[in-house]
C-alpha cells in the first residue's frame, strides 16, 4: 500500500471518529483534502475559508504539516503535498 492509499484509508476513518477536538477534526479534514486531490495547492487564507477557522489556526495547521513533511511551502507561499507523500 502506498503512502497515498494509506492516507486515504486514514481519511475514511477520521470521518467516523466522534468526540475529537476541533483542531484534530480540522487537521483530519485538511489532510483528507490534500490526499484526495494530490495537485491541490492552498494558501493560509484559503485554508481558513475552507475550514471556517481563523487565519491563525489555519497557519498553525499548515506549519505543523510542513514541519512533519506532509506539505511543502512553495515560493509563492502556498502549500502543496510533499513529494515524499506521493511516492
Amino acid at each position: 500500500m502506498t503512502a497515498l492509499q494509506h492516507g486515504a484509508t486514514r481519511c475514511r476513518r477520521a470521518h467516523d471518529e466522534v468526540g475529537t477536538e476541533p483542531f484534530d477534526t480540522d487537521r483530519g479534514r485538511l489532510r483528507c483534502e490534500f490526499l484526495s486531490m494530490p495537485a491541490l495547492c492552498l494558501t493560509g487564507p484559503q485554508v481558513a475559508r475552507l475550514l471556517t477557522v481563523p487565519l491563525a489556526s489555519a497557519s498553525r495547521l499548515l506549519t505543523n504539516f510542513e514541519r512533519e513533511g506532509f506539505l511543502i511551502r512553495t515560493p509563492s507561499g502556498a502549500y502543496r503535498l510533499a513529494e515524499s507523500v506521493l511516492s
